[in-house]
């Protein structure tokens, strides 16, 4: 019997459709037939597989991240890196410590890092000590080459500045700033100069992107000076002293000061000390701090200056008439000024006489203030005796055995003054050059500093 293609074909997919369900459903009643529990055990079975996979997986994740940082990182390129189960062991050899250290917080800081185990050796190879430094070297070396136009044009204007500097040195500066003290002025003009320079040394640090450096530099200018400050405080303070004294110009040459117990004339003002002159033609040596912080009197600034001397007289004296002897002797004197006018003062009353204090103002210009002084003391003295006041004075009776023929000269050496001849030289009170003048052959022969103007301004 013959059947046409179409009705074979529709016959085979019915088949294949009925082998189909038929399938099925044994599957499903060998599904309804089996034990509980079967399908859990079979995962179960696959599971630690899956984890020793993954796990292992992100092991080799976390040993290619780190071992990819450690071949960037300088002087860590020689450490190994292995991971088994979260667990870091790092081996291999450094250069130092700090490298090992740095290493470790490296692997640390990795997630899903449970533990390093640090096998790192620090390298004893003298080579692979020095590899670093000269890699520094030749890293500076290739920079400077590359900065060289940087680092020419600095240069210039180091020296631009520098140029600039000794030009605003040679000015004498605005009016302001100006002094007749030569030390004071040179100290301007470097000052200024040293300004100028620090600029341009700024300037060309910031062009080469190194003004760090200068930061350093400052800082320790500033703690080698407090160093030196501590290690020479006197010396330096004696500096700094000189320096406010020479500004403030308490003296000038030649004044007569006196500080603490040293009295003399100014012979100069160094840096560090101030030499003085005495009366008795000696150098004082006198540090500029203790004349900073000690009183001083100046006897010279203000050329007026008044002397005075204490004498008594006896009890039953006329006072008003000493007095106007006294104030008479003194007008009459020469280098005795009449304006501010002599005086004579009653100022204490003792037990067998009357105490009296003359005082009359010279100019020191005109007069030595000792010799006016001296002549002043002889003269209320003479005119005392001679209107016959009474200077009272200690008195002894001695009895003495001597040679009659000694007698007529022991009455002549015991004769009143009266009797003796009046003196008729005239009095000295001019004034006594004689420490100026050994002032003026030191300042000659001397090559110290002098911080005192060479014409004092006087008030």
């Amino acid at each position: 019997m013959y059947l046409p293609t179409s009705s074979l074909r529709v016959l085979a997919g019915a088949i294949v459709l009925f082998l189909a369900v038929g399938a099925a459903q044994r599957t499903a009643l060998d599904a309804q037939q089996a034990p509980p529990g079967a399908d859990t055990a079979r995962a179960d079975s696959l599971a630690p597989e899956r984890v020793t996979a993954e796990r292992t997986a992100q092991d080799e994740v976390i040993r290619n991240k780190l071992q990819a940082v450690f071949d960037r990182v300088p002087g860590l390129d020689r450490v190994d890196v292995t991971v088994d189960a979260g667990v870091v062991r790092l081996e291999g050899t450094v250069i130092n410590a700090g490298t090992r250290t740095r290493a470790v917080a490296l692997a640390a800081a990795m997630d899903e890092v449970v533990f390093v185990d640090d096998r790192i050796r620090e390298s004893t190879s003298l080579e692979e000590q020095l590899e670093p430094t000269w890699a520094r070297l030749r890293e500076l070396g290739y920079g400077t080459v590359a900065k060289l136009p940087l680092l020419v044009v600095a240069l210039l204007i180091i020296a631009l500045a520098a140029w600039l500097g000794s030009l605003l040195a040679r000015w004498s500066g605005p009016s302001f700033l100006r002094t007749r003290n030569p030390f004071l002025q040179g100290l301007i003009r470097r000052l200024v100069q040293g300004i100028v320079v620090v600029v341009g040394i700024i300037l060309a640090l910031d062009l080469l992107d190194a003004t760090a450096l200068v930061g350093a530099v400052a800082g320790t200018a500033g703690l080698a000076g407090l160093v030196i400050g501590f290690a020479f405080k006197d010396i330096v303070e004696n500096y700094l002293a000189g320096t406010i004294l020479a500004m403030r110009q308490p003296f000038a040459k030649n004044d007569q000061i006196l500080v603490d117990t040293f009295e003399g004339k100014v012979v100069r003002l160094t840096p560090r000390e101030t030499i003085l002159m005495s009366v008795q033609g000696n150098h004082i040596r006198i540090p500029n701090a203790m004349i900073f912080r000690s009183p001083l009197i100046n006897y010279t600034r203000n050329p007026l200056r008044r002397f005075e001397f204490d004498y008594g007289v006896g009890t039953t004296d006329d006072l008003e008439a000493a007095r106007e002897v006294a104030v008479s002797t003194l007008t009459a004197m020469d280098g005795v000024l009449a304006d501010p006018p002599p005086e004579a003062l009653v100022v204490a009353i003792g037990e067998s006489s009357v105490t009296m204090r003359s005082m009359a103002w010279v100019d020191q210009r005109e007069a030595d203030f000792l010799r006016v002084r001296s002549e002043a003391i002889r003269s209320v003295k003479k005119e005392l005796e001679e209107k016959g006041f009474t200077l009272p004075s200690p008195e002894y009776v001695i009895r003495l055995q001597r040679d009659p023929q000694s007698k007529s000269a022991t009455a002549a050496a015991a004769a009143p003054a009266q009797d003796r001849p009046a003196r008729t030289v005239p009095a000295d009170v001019s004034v006594d050059r004689a420490v100026d003048e050994q002032i003026e052959v030191e300042r000659r022969v001397s090559d110290e500093d002098d911080l005192l103007d060479e014409q004092p301004k006087r008030s």
